[in-house]
Parts: structure tokens; C-alpha cells; sequence
């Protein structure tokens, strides 16, 4: 009797410790109607339909394995729905978090993974390993080859980025995604178990981030969805749909915000976003995107006299990120320039007036703080800011002339033309603002009645403005002294 009861605890303890596993192994029938059509996306409308999905509206066109879209197959009024997945129908962190065993692992034992991304990465790992998985038509659909995405580079497609800060990001996210895969591994026993390997984590992770949609559901926070079908829709900065969450029929729906005719090509805008951004999660950049950008560090000289008392105002900062964007009459612009004036500060009077004007600050950033002081700073702001970015500009592998030439060339592969047209577009963001720096150096030494006839000028139009508020009242006040 006593030996049946250790047994029978033994039993249950034994069952106790599977359960979790069992439930997930792939030991029984399918529970789920199979999908066996040999063109995966008809498994995937099927599926769809089954679980009441309204898609009647769009139908998928696969250009190539890295680009595939969908069409309207009716003329769509705005307002209307172009598309509705249900809530059984998409992965969200909820769902995520209690149907894989690892993330109920991860839980269990409070590890905190460096981004949520990682449930979903996981869930994904346990499903593409499941024979009969529920989610099997959305997998097989998911794009094989990753290749074009900057995480995979080898040393020779990192070379074409020399010079872009997008490299710097780059080598950073490798070095977050191998820890977080490492940490895993260490840390859930059942991740180690089933034997994923390097390439197939980072695999799924380029895949959630490329394909997560950020809605609000009801009064919680805003939560990120992998949503089928939906994430066939490619971005466009006059996208014409808009996504959310519907209460009323609990799920996830797109809705046209203009009349759409029959047979046109879906976009939406991803957002305003840099290309540095769409880049690094989409794999994509395009010469047109209005937020496009290049991003710097401005730093002092250890060799400036006032070194030591602009460290004390900065509290120990010595270097800057800045950016620069295409439109010189921003904020970016003037932040910049800001920034290399307080660097070219080498009056004592003026950093006394400087660090007056900025007292009723708690902290001092010199993007905000440095205002204008005299022509002659000005003159050496200009002429710092110019030589700081011909700089910047020689350290790119290529010239813009060399990457329009590539671009044109119908051999160049199309992952490399976005690797060219990312690098080309700051390229020509720092042409730019060199060609701004030029002219206010040829124009800054002229009194103030021939700067006001210059600026009436169309070529100057970059300049105007700062040369209005703050060049020519200097002069006049200058002028009057004299």
C-alpha cells in the first residue's frame, strides 16, 4: 500500500512537472481544420474566412518574396472598412503572454526581456515548431528570407554605411538582440530545450517589428498587434488608410479616409518617421520621405581656454546629439547652431553673459541657451559648423554623384539601392547645410542696408530668416555705435 502511494505520488509529480510542456508538444491529432492548399496565401484567405474575417474588399498580388501588397477589388467609399480581423484572428501581448509556455516561464520567474517584442518572438518560435498549430496558415506566409534587413549585413554590406550614424544603430541593435537571445537562454530552461538557435530568434524579432501595428483597445494602453493579412499593406507618406479597434465587433479593422477605386494598389503611412528608422524596422528608405535626416555629435575642444568653466555650466557634458533635416528654417537648424556657438564661445564676456541668461535654468543644454552675441561669433559659428560637417561629409564611402549612378544601374540588387538611398539622402542633408553656411559667410561681413536688399532675393530664401531677426538688428545696433 505505502509503495502504491509513492508511486501514485511519483505519478503526479512526474504529470505536474510535464503539463506545461505536454501542451504544447505536438503528441495529438489536430484539434483544427488543416489547410493543404499548395499556394500558402489561399490557405491563409481561407483560414481567414473560417474564423469571419471581411475580406472580401482586398485580394494579395505577390510582386516578389520581398514585396507583396494588396489591391482593392471593388471601388471602397471613404469611411468605409476596407478590411476587419477578428479578435481570434491576431496575436496580441495578452494573448501572447498566456498561450506560449516560455513566456508563462519568463513570468513565473519575473525575467523582463529588453523589449515586449519578445513574447511575441517566442510565441512565434513555439508555433512554427507545432506540426498542427492554429496559426499555421499566418506563419507560412511570413517572409523567408530576411536577408534585406541590416542585422543580417556582412562586413562588405557594412562598408556601404560608413559614415551614416545608421551604422552606429546597427552594430548596437546585433549587440541587444544576441544579448537578449544569450540572456534566454540562461535564464528559461524551455528555451535552451527546444534547441532555437541564433538565426531563428532574430529571424522572428525582424519579423514583429516589421509587421506590429500599435492600437488602443478600450481603456488599456495602447497594445501591439500582429495583425494577417493587414501587414501586406506597404507604407506610403499619403497612405489613405487609417487602423483601430472596433468594441462593437471585437477586432481589428482598416478604414479608407478617401474614396479608393477598384483594382488600386493599399498604402498607409507607417508615420513620421526618419529613413534611419524605416530602415532599421522595415528595411526600406526612400529619397522622398519629408522626415529625413542626419544625426551628429557637436563637442568641445579640450583645447579651449574656457574649457574647463563650459564643462562646470554643462555639468560635465562635453558632447551633443544634433540633427540636421532638409529644411534649414527649422528648429534642428537653429539647435545646431546653437550648439556649435556655445563650442566657439572664446570671450570671457560673452560666457559671462551667456551663463547670466541662463541662470533661471536648472540645466543648461547649449541647444537652447546659446542666443546670438556678436557678428564676430557668429562669423566663427558658421565657419565651425561648415568645416564640422565637410567632415561628416568625407566620411561616407561614396559621393552622391557615385550613388546616383548606382541607383540607375539595373543590376545594382534592391536591398543595396536602400542602403544607397538611406546614405545618399544625409549626403545630401549635409550639402545642404554646407551650402547655407557658405552663404551666410559670404554675406555676413555687409552692413545692414545691403543685407536687407540681398534678402529680397529668392536664392537667399535659406538665410532670410535668420538674417532678418538676429544679423541685421547686430549690424544696426553695430552700425549706431559706430
Amino acid at each position: 500500500m505505502m509503495v502504491l502511494k509513492a508511486c501514485m505520488v511519483a505519478i503526479t509529480l512526474f504529470l505536474s512537472f510535464c503539463q506545461d510542456d505536454s501542451e504544447y508538444e505536438v503528441k495529438s491529432k489536430p484539434k483544427r481544420q488543416t489547410y493543404e492548399d499548395p499556394d500558402p496565401y489561399q490557405n491563409l484567405i481561407q483560414w481567414l474566412k473560417d474564423g469571419k474575417a471581411e475580406i472580401s474588399k482586398v485580394q494579395i498580388e505577390v510582386k516578389s518574396e520581398g514585396y507583396r501588397t494588396l489591391r482593392a477589388t471593388q471601388f471602397i467609399r471613404q469611411g468605409e472598412w476596407v478590411l476587419f480581423i477578428p479578435r481570434t484572428h491576431y496575436l496580441s501581448l495578452d494573448e501572447v503572454k498566456k498561450s506560449c509556455l516560455i513566456n508563462r516561464k519568463m513570468i513565473q520567474i519575473n525575467y523582463k526581456p529588453n523589449n515586449i517584442q519578445t513574447y511575441f518572438v517566442n510565441h512565434l518560435l513555439q508555433e512554427n515548431r507545432r506540426q498542427y498549430s492554429f496559426w499555421k496558415p499566418y506563419i507560412d506566409v511570413l517572409p523567408k528570407d530576411v536577408s534585406g534587413f541590416p542585422t543580417y549585413f556582412d562586413a562588405e554590406q557594412d562598408a556601404l554605411l560608413k559614415g551614416s550614424p545608421t551604422l552606429f544603430t546597427v552594430i548596437n541593435q546585433r549587440k541587444v538582440f544576441k544579448e537578449e537571445y544569450e540572456n534566454l537562454k540562461e535564464a528559461v530552461k524551455e528555451f535552451q530545450k527546444y534547441g532555437y538557435t541564433y538565426n531563428d530568434f532574430i529571424k522572428f524579432r525582424i519579423l514583429t517589428i516589421s509587421r506590429s501595428f500599435t492600437v488602443q483597445i478600450g481603456d488599456k494602453e495602447q497594445q501591439q498587434l500582429l495583425v494577417p493579412l493587414a501587414d501586406f499593406i506597404n507604407h506610403d507618406n499619403n497612405g489613405f488608410l487609417q487602423y483601430g479597434y472596433s468594441k462593437d465587433a471585437d477586432g481589428f479593422f482598416m478604414q479608407a479616409v478617401r474614396n479608393i477605386q477598384r483594382g488600386e494598389e493599399l498604402f498607409y503611412n507607417y508615420g513620421q518617421w526618419s529613413n534611419k528608422y524605416f530602415f532599421m524596422n522595415y528595411g526600406f528608405a526612400s529619397l522622398t520621405n519629408p522626415m529625413n535626416q542626419f544625426d551628429f555629435d557637436i563637442c568641445l575642444n579640450k583645447n579651449d581656454r574656457l574649457f574647463n568653466l563650459k564643462i562646470q555650466l554643462t555639468k560635465g557634458n562635453m558632447c551633443w546629439g544634433n540633427r540636421l533635416v532638409n529644411e534649414t528654417d527649422h528648429d534642428t537648424f537653429r539647435q545646431s547652431l546653437a550648439t556649435v556657438r556655445f563650442t566657439q564661445i572664446s570671450k570671457l564676456d560673452d560666457f559671462l553673459q551667456l551663463e547670466e541668461d541662463v541662470e533661471k535654468f536648472k540645466q543648461f543644454w547649449p541647444g537652447w541657451h546659446t542666443t546670438t552675441k556678436t557678428i564676430e561669433l557668429e562669423k566663427a559659428t558658421f565657419k565651425a559648423l561648415k568645416e564640422l560637417l565637410v567632415i561628416e561629409l568625407g566620411n561616407f564611402a561614396s559621393t552622391i554623384e557615385d550613388d546616383q549612378r548606382r541607383l540607375n544601374d539595373p543590376k545594382t540588387p534592391e536591398f543595396r539601392k536602400h542602403i544607397i538611398m538611406l546614405t545618399m539622402r544625409e549626403k545630401q542633408i549635409i550639402k545642404k547645410n554646407i551650402d547655407v553656411c557658405d552663404q551666410m559667410l559670404q554675406v555676413i561681413d555687409k552692413n545692414s542696408e545691403e543685407l536687407k536688399n540681398l534678402m529680397k532675393y529668392y536664392q537667399y530664401k535659406e538665410i532670410t530668416r535668420f538674417v532678418n531677426s538676429q544679423i541685421i538688428p547686430m549690424k544696426i545696433e553695430q552700425e549706431g555705435i559706430v
